[in-house]
């Protein structure tokens, strides 16, 4: 019994004193931190700072002259692009190929439709068609939200061609679509499914 209370006090001894020691341990760090400065280096001038510069510079300029390269050779790649569809009013923007490349496909893209005319030929008919409908592929989803007097913007060969929507009406689908327009005014006009039997169609008359 003697000996188990001995050795019980000497272990409570050593405890306290170790507790002691890295109390005293701790508080010695925490004064140190206090107390510590560090080194101030946002002053001292860099070597060839010109040189430095100068590299900088020339890195930036070769990167942008690859940017360049890539974007020519992606574009000479891609030469079945044809414009850029944009309609504002429903948050509608595609880009278009020519007819006769496999990504004009209305199972794939909103189609040119042949017999189109370009955006730049006077007096002409750009005609585009495109699903209805809550597929992937559904980019004329919302067409029937348009009203008269919204937006349609073309950017084809550099320059933004705007309609303003004029003649909105529907016909039977029977695999053909009666475009009732005025000949003499250059014309857009878009072309998807209404409901099961019927077809919807939006003119728009260049500004």
């Amino acid at each position: 019994m003697f000996w188990q209370k001995y050795i019980k006090n000497i272990g409570f001894i050593l405890i306290l004193l170790g507790h002691y020691y890295f109390c005293g341990y701790v508080l010695s760090e925490v004064h140190e931190m206090k107390t510590y400065e560090p080194l101030v280096v946002n002053d001292c001038p860099i070597k060839n700072e010109k040189k430095v510069q100068n590299n900088l510079n020339d890195n930036k300029e070769s990167i942008d002259k690859e940017k360049v390269k890539i974007s020519q050779k992606v574009l000479k790649k891609d030469n079945n692009y044809l414009g850029l569809l944009d309609i504002p009013k429903i948050n509608l923007r595609r880009s278009l190929y020519k007819i006769g490349s496999y990504q004009n496909n209305v199972d794939r893209n909103v189609e040119v439709l042949k017999g189109s005319n370009m955006p730049d030929k006077l007096n002409g008919n750009f005609i585009l068609a495109g699903h209805n409908g809550n597929t992937k592929v559904g980019y004329f989803k919302n067409l029937h939200k348009l009203i008269i007097g919204d937006k349609v913007i073309v950017n084809y060969k550099g320059k933004v061609y705007t309609y303003e929507v004029t003649k909105i009406y529907d016909v039977p689908k029977t695999g053909t679509v009666a475009i009732r327009r005025e000949k003499n005014k250059t014309a857009i006009t878009l072309i998807t499914c209404l409901g099961i039997d019927r077809q919807l169609v939006i003119i728009g008359y260049l500004k």
